[in-house]
């Protein structure tokens, strides 16, 4: 298995900020006076971070996901991301000053993990690249709940599985990547599964081989 237990992502502050001040009064009735209480903010929820990854490459489908063989029958990455539970509690703790602020909190939140997908995509890519190979788009089998928050791209329009397809999957996934090493556990909660630490994402990275220069 391929894993990295914990790992930092760059905070991205200016890009984070650029995007609350396009909020217009938003961040006025979060309470916030000025770019330099944002930015301090920012900071802050930084911190609450303790971001962990598992992933595993895994060669030829021989993962049985699904009866039917429909999930990938190719090469593919599977990785879930979490951002761990500090950032949940302080999420929290910000969601109860009112919903302007947990507006603010949460899009802070989805940006770190955005960031994290892109740095755990980014590993895979690199190492598909060694074996002449590329990367497909990402693939989503678990995304958490987004709230009010401002969603980033990248999340907001993903591919996601099918939820039937992905209920079934997900368990066999966790079990696979082994998941309980960076602390993440799932639940359900009537039709629904929820991944905990919340601001958890899985994901599945399909390789292609890589096309020869001239050639289309």
């Amino acid at each position: 298995m391929r894993k990295i237990k914990r790992f930092k992502i760059a905070p991205r502050q200016k890009e984070i900020l650029r995007k609350l001040m396009r909020g217009g009064s938003l961040l006025r009735q979060a309470g916030f006076t000025t770019a330099g209480e944002v930015a301090a903010y920012i900071l802050h929820a930084f911190s609450q971070l303790n971001a962990g990854v598992v992933y595993e490459f895994n060669q030829d489908a021989h993962w049985e996901l699904d009866d039917k063989n429909t999930v990938h029958k190719e090469m593919f990455t599977a990785a879930a991301v979490t951002l761990g539970t500090d950032i949940v509690t302080w999420f929290d703790q910000e969601q109860a000053l009112g919903p302007q602020r947990a507006i603010v909190a949460g899009t802070i939140v989805l940006e770190f993990l955005k960031n994290a997908i892109l740095f755990v995509g980014d590993l895979i890519h690199e190492q598909a690249e060694k074996e002449e190979y590329d990367t497909a788009d990402l693939q989503f089998v678990y995304l958490p709940p987004f709230g009010t928050a401002a969603v980033p791209k990248l999340l907001r329009e993903s591919v996601l599985l099918e939820k039937e397809l992905a209920d079934k999957t997900l368990p066999l996934l966790l079990e696979k990547l082994n998941s309980s090493k960076i602390d993440v556990a799932f639940r359900q909660e009537g039709t629904d599964t929820l991944l905990s630490p919340r601001y958890t994402v899985v994901f599945l990275v399909p390789w292609q081989k890589m096309r020869k220069k001239g050639k289309k």
